[in-house]
């Protein structure tokens, strides 16, 4: 058994695939703070709850076609078992913050920090929740001391 072969594991994984992902868009957005016509980016967040919606309903498991697979830079690569949380790329959109300086630049860098720290919360909680489900499994399968 893979630890993907559990629900809550796999949807766990997806967010904290997700929460990474959306990391680097931010993070790309504060690099670009000061690009004149640069519109601010983030990640579709239906595009994850609508993959996240299907892992609850089943569709994400083994066999199936979730969408969410290991991403292969080759045509010889591995793709992976298809039970899939691992990587996925998530569709990006322009996501201007409130307000645009004249030189046309949408990212306003407090908005970003905010959303930043928002981000990391989200991954540690779904990191410290896939931990404490994996210590469960682990206490499950010890066998008994006598």
């Amino acid at each position: 058994m893979r630890p993907d072969d559990v629900s809550v594991l796999a949807m766990l994984r997806q967010s904290m695939s997700f929460n990474a992902e959306r990391q680097r868009v931010i993070s790309e957005n504060v690099a670009h703070a000061n690009t004149p016509g640069y519109t601010a980016k983030d990640l579709d967040v239906a595009d994850f709850q609508s993959a996240l919606q299907r892992q609850l309903r089943g569709q994400g498991a083994a066999g199936s076609t979730s969408g969410v697979r290991l991403q292969t830079a080759e045509a010889g690569h591995m793709t992976g078992s298809g039970g899939g949380s691992a990587s996925r790329s998530w569709g990006t959109q322009d996501a201007p913050d409130s307000e645009t300086t004249v030189n046309g630049n949408s990212v306003v860098l407090e908005e970003q920090m905010v959303r930043a720290q928002e981000v990391r919360m989200q991954y540690e909680t779904a990191l410290t929740l896939y931990q404490k489900n994996l210590g469960l499994i682990r206490t499950a399968i010890r066998p008994v001391a006598r």
